[in-house]
């Protein structure tokens, strides 16, 4: 048993933290947190470079000029990353 205990928000008692549910009342613990931390965990990362999406019912050929389509999107971004490392290195 866990000596960490946390106040459960429903009924104001005292019960172990690594349970899910209060023992007391029986209602999930740390809702709230977890509902946050899912909402979190949907946000895409806005540092990931956001690549044309190709989806398993596309047929061949746009299959194919997709692919074309994101070569040219990693090129690019190779050429920003490149500028922005230039630029940073002649100012610092």
């Amino acid at each position: 048993m866990s000596d960490h205990q946390i106040k459960c928000e429903h009924c104001g008692s005292w019960v172990d933290a690594s349970k899910e549910t209060c023992e007391i009342c029986g209602k999930i613990l740390r809702e709230k947190d977890k509902s946050e931390s899912l909402k979190r965990s949907k946000v895409p990362d806005p540092l990931k470079p956001q690549l044309i999406k190709i989806h398993d019912s596309d047929n061949a050929v746009v299959k194919f000029f997709k692919k074309i389509v994101q070569a040219g999107q990693l090129v690019f971004y190779a050429i920003v990353s490149f500028l922005i490392w230039i630029t940073t290195w002649a100012v610092g």
